[in-house]
């Protein structure tokens, strides 16, 4: 048996050069005394006024051009970029891992129609993501693993990851911030550290599809750090609700440009970015309790266009 290739691992520049200002700033922590710092700091209202100019000045320009890095990675990596690659060619019958959001009530009740037709042989192992107290999801996974399922539980070719909700119905905005960097932190911990300490070279999952609601959009968030750090990362389809017939969803809004693909139900809830082939796909609408085929979930999963797609009816 001739052993696999592996890819070449490549780091880009801006990652060096990230370790090395990391490097001076702990070099610099070593020469420079910081309580004494901390101490003139609490002097500052005490200091002239151009000093105050200065020292804004050096905190916040820093601050505010990593801002816009950040944003700029972001667009050259996202679908559409310079940076941006196809899926990789698999091999038929090649293993796939895949990350599942739940996103509760309708949400989930629509991924679990969807995943009915899902290999369960090919995509292997499968994770799935839940808000913490979401009965209605972990009955879900276990109609579609068919096994009775009783809290957190490994093995059989699938997982649970619990997260807590970003985002509660009708929840203020302030609220809403601090709920949704508590769920950042937890799925940074379960998507990212914990898969970089066991395997740094894979990423969490293969595949990850998620439809809504809130939550979703952080866990993508979350998601995207290995893509912008310029590892190997996760592809990512997003499928619009089957209730959103004239009009995207506000997750919808805020991922459409930045997932793999981006899947709608009504031809009219895409605009005027639908791809070419899927606009022929228009006039041969399916039945609503047709059930995707085979062929639909792999062009879902593994095309290597990007953009918004119309798939007849998924769910």
């Amino acid at each position: 048996m001739q052993p696999q290739s592996r890819e070449p691992v490549t780091i880009p520049v801006w990652v060096v050069f990230g370790f090395f200002l990391l490097l001076l700033l702990c070099v610099g922590s070593f020469v420079v005394d910081p309580f004494e710092v901390l101490h003139e700091l609490t002097k500052f209202r005490e200091w002239e006024h151009r000093a105050q100019q200065i020292m804004l000045a050096a905190v916040f320009l820093p601050g505010f051009a990593m801002v816009l890095l950040l944003i700029k990675r972001v667009q050259l990596v996202g679908p559409g970029g310079s940076s941006w690659s196809p899926p990789p060619r698999r091999k038929l019958g090649e293993r796939v891992s895949l990350g599942v959001f739940m996103g509760s009530g309708g949400h989930t009740a629509e991924m679990r129609q969807l995943l009915k037709s899902v290999d369960r042989k090919r995509y292997s192992p499968r994770v799935y993501v839940y808000c913490n107290g979401d009965e209605m999801s972990l009955r879900a996974v276990a109609e579609i693993e068919g096994v009775e399922e009783k809290g957190e539980r490994k093995g059989g070719g699938y997982s649970l990851v619990a997260l807590p909700r970003a985002r509660e119905v009708g929840q203020g905005r302030i609220s809403t911030l601090v709920s949704a960097t508590k769920t950042a932190l937890h799925a940074f911990f379960h998507t990212f550290l914990l898969p970089l300490a066991d395997a740094p070279l894979r990423p969490w999952v293969d595949v990850l599809i998620v439809n809504g609601p809130g939550t979703a959009v952080v866990l993508v968030g979350v998601a995207y750090i290995r893509r912008v750090l310029g590892l190997s990362h996760t592809r990512i389809v997003y499928v619009e609700s089957f209730a959103r017939v004239n009009s995207l969803s506000l997750s919808g809004k805020i991922l459409r440009s930045l997932v793999d693909k981006f899947v709608i139900q009504w031809p009219d809830a895409g605009g005027n970015e639908l791809t070419p082939v899927d606009e022929d796909a228009v006039e041969e609408r399916k039945g609503v309790n047709d059930e995707p085929t085979q062929d639909e979930l792999k062009r879902v999963f593994e095309e290597k266009e990007s953009g918004t797609v119309y798939r007849g009816w998924l769910v």
